[in-house]
């Protein structure tokens, strides 16, 4: 259900005048486009975007229900997202994708989403649940996720976004388009940074970053309105990144003292990566018959250098038992921390050092006549991580770091290795129209094959025994996924839905496959004057699985990255509830009104130990899943140009741990955003975000490692816009 405000228009004549695309361009970039889904679906529109200019996609997906997320650093750099209740650690059970194609480093090899577009130059967003999103994959238990781009604009021209802000915040955001008939391009630039709002303790140091994207599209197209309608599409995209980021969050007694503050060992750390794409697309409509076929590769090179061992007495510990030894109260663990140690302790840093292939074809098409849809697809993709990682050391003592030692290359380990997955999918969707009722029903069938390499040495020139080995050994390297869904209109403004759908996600490792059978019932409709939608869901884990990620929370130091963990069975049930509407007073002013509700209930089914999700009783709770999430967004639009909005997001407790086990916890807490915007003329107008209003300092996360996380602080952002 696409829930717009549309009353908000005045504030993006960028995105409903420049920047519409033509309505006879071949839809090619998205999932939803102009489709009647009977079903979960919600578009984030670019005038929703546009109200608080969120660089942080979290920001923005607290206002779809059956999303929650897991905040880590205050900028939304390494999104940990999840739909319905997947688990969130690095948005690896969501089908990630920028215009239609699969964006996550390597969505087989490795999902873990360390690269994310900057969502500041995202021009909408659109998110697929239940049997809706079998046509997307490969993870289908929760749903996909869409991030579209700036498009070609149906005119010439362009705009610019200037915004300065708070700890030296500066974003630059400006686009540039020609379309003619037959022909268009678009030129777009998106460059942002900011010192950060922590305070590295003794040393201090930058705790901001600085991502620069640079976008160019090319279209070449038939006449309009062609018979047979041929159109060509380019697209390269360019980012980098530098953001002085920590997995060392804070221990309890730390963060009741100060709780924007760094350990000053963690001055060195530091993520450096950079990223490109291309995609090339052709598509041909012959009227009831459209098809397209893309190819694309994304590259993907990072080092994220940061402290990965702490001295401890002089032996080597990690992040995650230093933080439990400082809550229980051990001396020495606090003086570590802390740099009051007396004795020099040595720190050692690793270099996280990756690089990531992924590239495809993709076929999709739809046959359409009066009363049916048949929608079909096909992907081949290979995508590959390759690790070569190492240590550098620094000793630690008294608040002062040394000199780093650099260490050797790796040899014969699991930090100089290869991963390589291999997929095949295909999926066939029909959707058949009987006066007030629709049904569809679809299936989806993916195969995969995943091979790791390691060597001897750093050079590479012997295998290792036993490799290359499938990682997929012992396991069922195929799976068809089967979907039903109906609605029935009750009226031209109601209609009542349902929908069954089998969702897995592809498994490495020890563990099963993961799957699941998920369920939806829902009905949507006008009360009044307002826009009302209200589903429940369930979702049925034959296996739940985890997977060792340096980003996890509560599991044990020593697993390896990359093992995977059975879960065993488990249940998420939940309740998704949004409206939308306006008033006019007396003076002719607007007050929009947008509320959206998630209730989840997300518990294992089965007991059992594990490396990983620790000591597990029937009936606990999934970790990282609030148990609610309320979002209302509000305000005031004048005659005068002048508006004002205010959203208040609020999110229930949970534990980062299963068992919610002391100084696990993490309680509900709320922020507020305000944006104040003026209409300067046609073209142009000024705005002021102020974040985190009442400057919360509650407790968000407890990971990377079980140091605490907490909200950025309250901040503003001053901006002007232009349109040409």
């Amino acid at each position: 259900m696409k829930i717009k405000l549309l009353i908000l228009s005045s504030l993006c004549s960028l995105s409903s005048l420049s920047f519409s695309q033509d309505s006879n361009d071949i839809e090619n970039i998205t999932i939803i486009g102009e489709r009647v889904i009977h079903g979960s679906a919600t578009t984030i529109e670019p005038d929703e975007l546009q109200m608080f200019e969120h660089i942080d996609v979290h920001k923005a997906l607290a206002n779809v229900p059956g999303i929650n997320f897991r905040p880590e650093e205050g900028y939304g750099l390494r999104p940990n997202i999840s739909i319905r209740g997947t688990y969130d650690d690095r948005s690896g059970k969501v089908t990630l994708m920028e215009d239609g194609v699969l964006i996550a480093p390597a969505p087989y090899a490795a999902s873990s989403a360390y690269y994310f577009p900057s969502f500041g130059r995202i021009h909408s967003v659109e998110v697929l649940k239940g049997p809706s999103a079998i046509t997307e994959g490969p993870y289908t238990i929760g749903g996909a996720i869409n991030l579209i781009s700036t498009p070609i604009p149906d005119s010439t021209g362009g705009f610019f976004n200037q915004e300065m802000g708070s700890d030296s915040a500066s974003r630059t955001h400006a686009a540039y388009g020609v379309s003619t008939e037959n022909i268009g391009f678009l030129l777009e630039g998106h460059f942002a940074q900011t010192d950060g709002f922590d305070t590295i303790e003794h040393v201090g140091g930058d705790t901001g970053f600085d991502k620069d994207d640079i976008l160019f599209k090319f279209r070449l197209n038939s006449d309009q309105g062609s018979d047979i309608y041929h159109q060509l599409d380019f697209k390269y995209q360019d980012s980098s990144e530098k953001s002085n980021q920590s997995y060392v969050g804070l221990s309890k007694a730390d963060f009741n003292s100060n709780p924007r503050q760094r350990y000053g060992f963690t001055r060195n750390d530091l993520m450096d990566n950079a990223h490109d794409q291309v995609v090339i697309t052709y598509s041909v409509d012959f009227g009831d018959l459209d098809i397209s076929a893309t190819s694309y590769k994304n590259n993907f090179k990072r080092d994220w250098f940061k402290v990965d061992k702490i001295g401890y007495n002089g032996a080597a510990k990690g992040i995650n038992n230093m933080i439990d030894y400082a809550n229980a109260g051990t001396a020495d663990a606090i003086a570590v921390l802390r740099g009051t140690n007396t004795t020099a302790e040595e720190i050692k840093y690793k270099h996280n050092n990756r690089v990531y292939v992924s590239e495809g074809t993709v076929i999709k098409g739809s046959w359409a006549t009066d009363n049916q849809t048949l929608t079909f697809g096909y992907r081949s993709t290979e995508d590959s991580e390759d690790r070569m990682q190492w240590y550098e050391t620094a000793n630690w003592q008294a608040g002062k770091l040394s000199a780093l030692t650099v260490g050797s290359k790796p040899g014969l380990s699991s930090n100089n290795r290869i991963t390589v997955a291999k997929a095949n999918a295909i999926f066939l969707n029909e959707e058949l129209r009987l006066d007030n009722l629709t049904i569809t029903a679809g299936v989806r069938k993916e195969n995969w094959d995943i091979n790791e390499t390691r060597w001897n040495e750093t050079a590479r020139t012997t295998v290792a025994t036993g490799y290359p080995k499938s990682k997929t050994n012992n396991k069922e390297k195929d799976e068809t996924l089967f979907g039903f869904g109906a609605g029935y209109s009750l009226s031209d403004s109601s209609e009542v839905f349902l929908g069954y759908h089998q969702g897995f996600s592809p498994t490495t490792g020890e563990a099963k496959p993961e799957s699941a059978n998920s369920m939806e019932l829902g009905w949507r409709g006008q009360i009044g004057n307002a826009n009302v939608q209200a589903v429940y869901f369930n979702t049925d884990y034959k296996n739940i699985v985890g997977t060792c990620t340096n980003s996890a929370s509560g599991i044990y130091e020593g697993c390896t990255i990359g093992d995977t963990f059975d879960g065993g069975q488990a249940t998420i049930s939940g309740l998704e509830l949004s409206a939308s509407t306006s008033f006019t007073n007396a003076s002719g002013s607007t007050i929009p009104l947008m509320i959206n509700f998630t209730s989840s209930d997300g518990k294992f089914d089965t007991s059992f130990e594990s490396s990983y999700w620790g000591s597990v009783n029937k009936g606990m709770k999934l970790p990282n899943m609030p148990d609610s999430q309320l979002s209302l967004t509000t305000g005031l639009v004048m005659n005068n140009g002048w508006s004002t909005m205010i959203n208040l997001t609020n999110f229930g407790s949970t534990c980062s741990v299963a068992s919610c086990a002391t100084d696990t916890t993490i309680d509900s807490y709320s922020v507020i955003d305000l944006s104040i915007n003026k209409e300067i003329n046609d073209r142009s107008n000024a705005y002021l975000v102020i974040g985190n209003v009442t400057d919360s300092s509650n407790i968000i996360a407890r990971a990377p490692k079980n140091g605490i996380r907490t909200q950025r602080p309250q901040y503003f952002n001053a901006g002007l816009r232009f349109n040409f």
